[in-house]
């Protein structure tokens, strides 16, 4: 059986796919990244089993400096749609939450550096993020304990598109992780990066940090938590390429069906 095929939209240099990537492909897939900032055209989703948006600097409707993000918007459309499964990642979950309706606004201040996050009861039945369950769960909305250290490195913020289902919150952005449809999923924060990459953000950005937070202590937390991050992204990764095998199988044995009973017809 041919690996499942994974298109990654990266939106500038120094945002991709990074150790998420990898992790997708230790657990079998094949990862194709498009870079649209270079003028590289984003293929047509027809030979791919998914799709990632990942993050960036910009806004999710910043379209004058990024010509290629009404596109973007319209694959996501797509997925809500039930098209083909996404997982989309800050930037890309904003774009994500754009497309389905939701409002974005810019918070007075960022959120950068190690958050803690729990996973939902929405959540922790959800097909994919459900492999971050761990430290309990209550009603949708609500997490039970500080069960999900997780990197955040933003200054927009997104509300839960209506339909929704809310799969990861907490800290003073709630909307973490959501799902729209069967299999559009977004996240805001980054189930890829680590503190190496964390250092070249800090060092590219001109946004005000945290109160109380430094550049050296940003990259300390992420570098304290590191093996959890790691524990959780490879997880995470391994549930979406579990899932986009399962809809595979699924996908053969519908056909192989069809065909015995339009044999059957024949005969």
């Amino acid at each position: 059986m041919t690996s499942v095929r994974i298109l990654a939209i990266e939106h500038e240099r120094g945002t991709g796919p990074q150790r998420f990537g990898e992790w997708l492909i230790e657990a079998g897939a094949e990862v194709v990244v498009a870079r649209p900032y270079v003028g590289e055209v984003i293929p047509e989703l027809g030979s791919f089993d998914a799709l990632i948006v990942l993050g960036g600097s910009a806004g999710p409707t910043e379209d004058d400096e990024n010509p290629w993000f009404p596109e973007v918007r319209h694959l996501l459309r797509r997925s809500i749609a039930g098209e083909f499964p996404s997982l989309n990642i800050c930037l890309g979950g904003e774009m994500l939450a754009v497309a389905g309706d939701a409002p974005i606004w810019r918070r007075s201040h960022p959120q950068i550096g190690i958050y803690e996050l729990g996973v939902t009861s929405a959540g922790a039945s959800d097909p994919v993020f459900g492999a971050l369950a761990g430290g309990g769960s209550t009603s949708a909305g609500e997490t039970e304990g500080e069960s999900l250290p997780s990197v955040l490195f933003h200054q927009e913020e997104m509300a839960l598109p209506p339909g929704a289902e809310l799969l990861v919150t907490g800290s003073d952005a709630p909307v973490q992780a959501f799902r729209l449809g069967e299999f559009a999923w977004g996240t805001q924060f980054h189930p890829e990066t680590d503190a190496a990459q964390i250092a070249r953000w800090l060092d590219g950005n001109d946004l005000a940090l945290p109160a109380g937070k430094t550049e050296d202590s940003i990259i300390a937390e992420v570098e304290v938590d590191d093996s959890a991050l790691v524990d959780n992204g490879r997880r995470l990764a391994r549930a979406f390429v579990e899932f986009l095998e399962g809809r595979r199988r699924a996908g053969r044995e519908c056909k192989l069906e069809c065909r015995q009973q339009s044999t059957k017809a024949a005969d």
